[in-house]
């Protein structure tokens, strides 16, 4: 569903500020995280979710792209390994998102926060469980899904003005 409904603007983001697109990024990291709709503790062992919340915290701080150095992005590609406890594939999928978030703030490349932006509907879709099989209509049908994608095609359009 991804693909069908948010994908299609991924042109129309390549052609955004990248300060417009560090604060599509950092808002879509945290209504995926709000989609959950539950305390992080409860679907990740506390390593994971001491990384998440580091994460925000780092993310949040940045309030130039400037001030994202390689140095601050080093603790979200290296050391990090998420565990295969509680909720392994959501958790890792989410972990990408992060790396790939963390990677365009420090290379300004867009197609990477398209790929977060994918990423963090990724682990929407882990966690709603909906199996390998499912359809763009089981997606759509199921609520975690439709919300992550509502939340990030109005957060989209706030970026682009519309």
């Amino acid at each position: 569903m991804w693909d069908v409904e948010v994908g299609r603007f991924a042109d129309d983001l390549l052609e955004c500020p990248a300060e417009s697109l560090r604060v599509l990024g950092l808002k879509v990291f945290e209504a995926t995280l709000d989609v959950f709709g539950r305390p992080l503790d409860d679907l990740f062992d506390e390593e994971t979710v001491t990384f998440y919340r580091g994460a925000l915290e780092e993310f949040r701080s940045v309030q130039d792209l400037a001030d994202f150095t390689p140095a601050r992005r080093k603790p979200f590609l290296e050391g990090y390994d998420w565990h295969d406890g509680k909720a392994p594939f959501t958790a890792a999928s989410l972990s990408q998102g992060v790396a790939q978030y963390a990677g365009f703030l420090i290379g300004r490349d867009e197609e990477e926060l398209v790929e977060a932006l994918s990423s963090f509907y990724e682990a929407v879709l882990s966690f709603a469980a909906l199996g390998r099989t499912a359809s763009v209509e089981d997606e759509r049908a199921n609520g975690f899904c439709r919300t992550a994608v509502d939340e990030q095609l109005a957060l989209i359009g706030e970026v682009r003005g519309r």
